[in-house]
């Protein structure tokens, strides 16, 4: 008896408009999961008309203006050569440098591939690619391709055949995604002829509208999500909001008409997430630690350079021997780290800090176990070996913003450090400020107002230094806590 295949289902909660999230699951298993929320606009895929502020040799790089609060930046090989502003010169002086290349005032179209994050702007790119629900057209590109996820060589001389065969102006890349395997000629056709007009006006608009300005916005979280991720896998797509509901509905009938049926409005007043025993997974995304199975856990601490995972024991139990016991956990860790950086949708370098393992065919395994288990994942990996301390390096190509990007804001008591200085330490501060500010001519009165903390420090445990203020500068020191104080607030009034 063969083992009946468990099928995808999609969950879209968007009862509440300031904040959409969308979850793929299969057999109760959370396996995908995006949220946007109404504050955190993604900008990811817009195009705009920019204009070029500033150009940077020394980092052979430009700053665009693209209409957001900060300006983009423009790699050099992110330029593409419709854009050189030297044409008639010499390659060999347009290779020499991005000042060479473009210049200030010049206007181009641009397209954000990473979001702006803390203090960095948005990252650009003059390659515009528009993705559709099998293929990915490529203004200016010049080469044709299949996604590396289509593995079946039959599969993908057919689709490569089809793409041939396809009226398609010299002047356009394409790529067939992965949801184009085993689609018809028709299929594919009609998609194609839908980006080649959507370029078209983008174009248009683009020659004609003032810079900077917003040519082409990507469409709605739900709609993404199925162009994205619906495949002939997917059982029921559910939704709780009767709009998102017409709209996807809508969107269905266009691309597969046939699946339109399995778009169902949900209406239990149970909310969806929870009748579907997924909102303590989704909780888990948020989490610094995540607990595994065997009494483990990893932890995981995203910072600006890279993505720090530690892999720890915990109570997990002991088997055989440590290094029994190690191997174990490192697998388990490695199937759930895979696993975390899709539904968190980490990006950029990440270092596992895997338990050491003293087999080198431990090791092997570990890795490969790694590989295996992000396969299914969208976004590109490139996965490392583990080193003689035990880290594994890998990268992984950022798709969207994390979860966290508009959800959480940084802390404002330890401005995202994780940690806040001690009572002791901002009385030190306080009394070095206050021997500062005494030192004013015709002051006979003080009055400091700083957190309850430091203040209850001060008192009890620096009395004798505010005595010493008093006496060597002949006034008198009051101190006021204030508990609505943040951790380094504070005020000095003198009289």
């Amino acid at each position: 008896m063969t083992q009946k295949k468990e099928r995808l289902k999609i969950l879209i909660n968007a009862v509440d408009p300031e904040e959409c999230r969308i979850a793929l699951v299969k057999g109760g298993h959370l396996e995908n999961f995006s949220i946007e929320a109404a504050a955190g606009e993604i900008t990811r895929g817009n195009i705009y008309k920019g204009v070029v502020t500033r150009v940077e040799p020394s980092l052979q790089a430009a700053f665009v203006d693209y209409g957001a609060e900060k300006n983009g930046f423009l790699q050099q090989h992110e330029i593409h050569s419709d854009y050189y502003a030297a044409k008639s010169s010499s390659n060999k002086r347009a290779a020499s440098g991005i000042q060479y290349l473009i210049e200030r005032g010049q206007e181009l179209l641009v397209q954000v591939t990473k979001e702006p994050l803390a203090h960095k702007g948005a990252m650009l790119t003059t390659y515009i690619s528009l993705p559709g629900r099998y293929t990915v057209l490529m203004p200016g590109g010049k080469t044709s391709g299949v996604s590396r996820k289509i593995e079946d060589e039959k599969e993908r001389r057919r689709l490569k055949d089809i793409m041939d065969s396809l009226e398609i102006p010299e002047s356009f890349g394409t790529i067939v995604r992965t949801a184009g395997e085993l689609q018809k000629k028709r299929e594919i056709s009609k998609d194609i002829r839908y980006l080649l007009r959507l370029w078209k006006n983008i174009k248009k608009q683009g020659i004609s509208g003032p810079a900077p300005c917003l040519l082409y916005k990507e469409r709605h979280l739900a709609i993404r999500a199925i162009r994205d991720h619906f495949t002939s896998d997917v059982s029921t797509i559910l939704i709780d909001d009767k709009n998102v509901y017409r709209d996807v509905k809508d969107f269905m009938r266009i691309i597969s008409p046939r699946h339109a049926k399995i778009v169902k409005p949900y209406k239990d007043p149970e909310p969806i997430f929870t009748k579907n025993r997924i909102e303590d997974q989704i909780g888990s995304i948020f989490a610094g630690r995540v607990h595994l199975k065997s009494g483990g856990h990893i932890v995981i601490n995203p910072t600006e350079a890279l993505v720090a995972i530690d892999v720890n024991s915990g109570k997990a139990r002991r088997k055989t021997s440590m290094e029994a016991t190690a191997y174990a956990i490192n697998m388990e860790a490695a199937a759930e780290t895979a696993r975390q950086l899709r539904l968190r949708d980490l990006g950029g370098l990440v270092v596992i800090d895997f338990i050491d393992m003293r087999e080198r065919k431990h090791n092997t395994a570990v890795e490969k176990a790694m590989r295996d288990h992000t396969k299914i994942d969208k976004a590109r990996i490139d996965i490392g070996k583990i080193s003689k301390f035990g880290l594994m390096e890998l990268t992984r190509q950022r798709i969207a913003a994390s979860v966290e990007y508009g959800s959480f804001i940084p802390c404002p008591h330890c401005q995202g450090k994780g940690l806040v200085p001690s009572a002791e330490r901002l009385a030190l501060e306080f009394l070095r400020r206050l021997r500062s500010e005494t030192l004013k001519e015709n002051i006979t009165q003080v009055k400091g107002i700083i957190p309850s903390n430091v203040a209850y420090y001060l008192l009890n445990k620096k009395r004798k230094e505010i005595v010493d203020v008093e006496m060597s500068r002949n006034l008198t020191v009051t101190i006021e806590g204030d508990p609505a104080m943040q951790p380094g607030e504070s005020r000095i009034i003198c009289e």
